[in-house]
């Protein structure tokens, strides 16, 4: 585990951030049925959602895990720009500065999402390099960003700002400084990135740039080698999906392979990963460990829906810190789903004593989470348990029976009801999906008719055959 005094370093570190910001815009909804006028799908929106993108959402990753973060960027003289300004304000963030450009427009992607998928993205932008006035304003911006800062970061999304002469000049700046600077490329000419301490291209980046291919890890050593030599860059960092991370210098090379997971949106993963390695950058933390840190963090936001952000308390909280956080009262689980629906995630429920877990409960709980994004686990309280089961029931108390559902990965969210059913926590929450297993064939589910009424379904699992917590405390017993 990282040492919790990282959460010190990281408030200490003082990054400057520049790059092409952009809004990413999400909307979603529903796809039903296929037009009449021709064969496309009509998509029903729902509900949408902006977020910073582009080095807007790095600023988002820096903020929050708690850096002294200092952004330039540029907008446009529109209202997508202005929506950009609001999105900053919540940050509570200040130490930023847009120049706005009236001959441009904002960058916008506006992803359209239906059961977790994108369908579609369209965008709107201008990619052509910022004129020279604007170009002299940012380079004055620059010269009062970038003292004392601990390290630099360039976001380049090649919307336009990172020109070569900024870029350059950002560069020789910060290296007269001794400022580490970090580069997330996208142009193909490397050239502009001469003389940078860290580029950080991902796998197809690095192989149009130096035309090889990255079958594994020797071909991207030589390929991460070759790009140091061409351009005198001191190390390389190439993200390679779901192989992880290889970090490349002139006399060692480390990989650092990820888990396996479930992926929604690899949009910003990269981001990610770029705001972690800069605040770990200049802390003296083994490079190892930042690339573990590093993985850690995309693992994390690729299983979110839309550019994402990772927080201190996730890079580092322990297992007990992450059961605990899923532990959830009705009133803060509500304020959780919503949050979860407004980003399209399909909510699912179930409930159980969960007295003694074995097989046939694991077997519900893994099977509800595949019918669902979000899987809560409604408990029964000890009260509640004496209700249904007897004065000698349970045998476990309900916060250690909450305890163990939380640390299942299937299980999103537990909450505790004290009633008999859990038709008031069903009626709260309104989820979309209620599962339950087979032994409910011939019975009525809790929930079962008003879920229909928001358009929820039910789902009647299959049954374990000849598991219950009742016959193992039986057995137990004799």
């Amino acid at each position: 585990m990282i040492n919790k005094n990282i959460i010190g370093l990281f408030k200490k570190t003082k990054v400057f951030l520049i790059g092409d910001i952009m809004l990413d815009r999400y909307v979603f909804g529903k796809v039903n049925r296929i037009s009449p006028e021709g064969p496309v799908p009509i998509f029903l929106a729902n509900n949408m959602k902006d977020m910073l993108g582009g080095s807007g959402n790095v600023l988002s990753n820096l903020v929050s895990l708690g850096t002294d973060a200092f952004y330039l960027s540029l907008i446009g003289n529109d209202n997508n720009g202005v929506r950009i300004k609001k999105l900053l304000k919540k940050l509570n963030f200040k130490n930023y500065k847009l120049i706005l450009d009236p001959t441009r427009k904002t960058t916008v992607k506006t992803r359209y999402i239906s059961n977790s998928q994108q369908i579609i993205r369209i965008d709107e932008e201008n990619t052509e390099n910022i004129v020279g006035k604007i170009e002299n304003e940012l380079i004055r911006k620059i010269d009062t960003f970038i003292k004392k800062k601990d390290v630099v970061i360039i976001s380049d999304y090649n919307k336009g700002v990172i020109t070569k002469r900024v870029s350059e000049y950002i560069i020789k700046k910060a290296n007269s400084l001794k400022i580490p600077v970090i580069i997330d490329p996208k142009k193909k000419d490397f050239n502009i990135y001469k003389n940078a301490t860290l580029i950080t291209p991902n796998q197809l980046e690095a192989s149009e740039v130096t035309q090889m291919k990255l079958k594994n890890n020797i071909d991207t050593d030589a390929c991460g080698k070759l790009i140091i030599k061409k351009y005198n860059i001191d190390r390389v960092l190439i993200t390679r999906g779901e192989k992880g991370l290889s970090l490349i210098s002139k006399k060692s090379s480390i990989h650092s392979p990820t888990t396996s997971k479930e992926v929604f949106d690899v949009s910003g993963a990269g981001d990610t990963v770029l705001a972690v390695i800069a605040s770990c950058l200049t802390n003296k933390i083994e490079e190892k460990k930042i690339l573990d840190l590093a993985n850690k963090a995309a693992g994390k936001v690729i299983a979110k829906i839309g550019t994402s952000t990772i927080s201190i308390e996730e890079l580092i909280g322990d297992n007990l810190n992450l059961q605990k956080n899923k532990i959830l009262d009705i009133k803060s689980l509500c304020q959780q789903i919503k949050k979860d629906k407004n980003k399209g995630l399909k909510i699912g429920f179930t409930n159980g004593c969960f007295d003694i877990l074995h097989y046939g409960h694991i077997h519900c709980i893994e099977k509800s989470k595949q019918n669902c994004d979000k899987l809560i686990v409604a408990l029964n309280s000890n009260k509640s348990v004496k209700l249904l089961k007897g004065k000698n029931r349970p045998i476990n108390d309900e916060l250690y029976r909450a305890m163990v559902l939380a640390s299942l990965q299937s299980c999103d969210y537990v909450t505790i009801f004290n009633q008999k059913t859990p038709l008031k926590t069903i009626m709260e929450i309104k989820p979309d999906l209620i599962t339950k297993g087979g032994d409910y064939k011939n019975k009525k589910i809790v929930g079962e008719s008003e879920i229909k009424k928001w358009g929820g379904k039910v789902i009647k699992l299959k049954f374990v055959e000849g598991l219950s917590s009742s016959k193992l405390i039986s057995k137990l017993e004799k």
